[in-house]
């Protein structure tokens, strides 16, 4: 049968091709939002915490499918994996109505960690981990380059900056450009991505705005604006790279915690310098 007690009632094994999703299930966004990570901290870890399903086990093969109505996300990780079975609850019979509610309660129950939490956590694991990222990420099922980029922020980023990512003012990712863009000055940083928040750059502006700061390192701020905010054609190009080059990219992008793109771009570039087609 595949049963377990727990606290709050049994606990079955029941396969993942005999549920479906009800429609009382209140989350319809972002279900395959980070599942990388989710299926990658269930395959480490274990799922820690059931499904829920509507109405009484019926044993592995129900006459008609289990309807999910807590776990969605877990569920389709699950999928992701390959797994055949799932731990799942039973919510007994109810109607609709206390299945949207039962749903709408435990999802919303849920608190995700704060970014400040879950910065203090990666950054106290790389510590116990003797300052090894890749332990972290295998140990957390986080990506490589999240793990970087927490420690990267706790490292580099000023208070008000830490404050404003509590409070969700600004991104991860914004601050990670801020800071590239600022060569390691907190306060040159500070400036950069107050502008990119009271003036909603794009990405695209941010990019070019790292990308001009990293390079131009004594560049103010100014400067590193005004190189953002300037127009550019771009051309998108679709080239089929050899399995060795793929592969060499895919490494880079590991180690170097750099996008596939910009390396790409970078690549081009110093050969076409090279060539003598880019003058500086």
């Amino acid at each position: 049968m595949g049963k377990r007690t727990h606290a709050n009632g049994a606990i079955y094994s029941i396969p993942v091709s005999n549920i479906e999703v009800s429609r009382a299930n209140v989350r319809h966004e972002h279900v395959g939002e980070d599942l990388d990570e989710l299926a990658a901290s269930i395959k480490k870890h274990g799922l820690l915490q059931p499904v829920v399903l509507r109405g009484e086990y019926e044993g592995e093969k129900p006459e008609k499918p289990y309807q999910l109505i807590v776990g969605q996300r877990r569920l389709a990780a699950h999928k992701q994996l390959g797994e055949k079975k799932i731990l799942a609850r039973f919510a007994g019979e109810i109607n609709d109505t206390e299945a949207k509610v039962r749903s709408l309660v435990e999802n919303m129950v849920r608190v995700e960690l704060t970014y400040a939490d879950a910065a203090g956590a990666v950054t106290d694991l790389y510590e116990r981990c003797g300052r090894n990222d890749r332990r972290v990420a295998e140990e957390t099922g986080m990506s490589l380059r999240k793990v970087r980029q927490y420690l990267s922020i706790e490292e580099r980023a000023s208070e008000e900056t830490k404050k404003k990512l509590a409070t969700g003012k600004v991104r991860p990712v914004e601050v990670q450009r801020a800071l590239d863009a600022a060569g390691g000055d907190t306060e040159k940083a500070d400036e950069l991505l107050h502008y990119v928040e009271k003036h909603k750059l794009t990405p695209l502006q941010q990019r070019r705005m790292r990308d001009y700061g990293s390079a131009k390192p004594n560049a103010p701020v100014r400067e590193v604006i005004q190189a953002a905010l300037k127009p550019s054609v771009e051309q998108a190009y679709l080239v089929n790279l050899p399995e060795q080059v793929r592969n060499a990219l895919a490494a880079a992008t590991e180690k170097l915690n750099v996008g596939a793109e910009e390396i790409i771009i970078r690549a081009v570039m110093e050969w076409l310098s090279e060539k003598g087609f880019i003058r500086a």
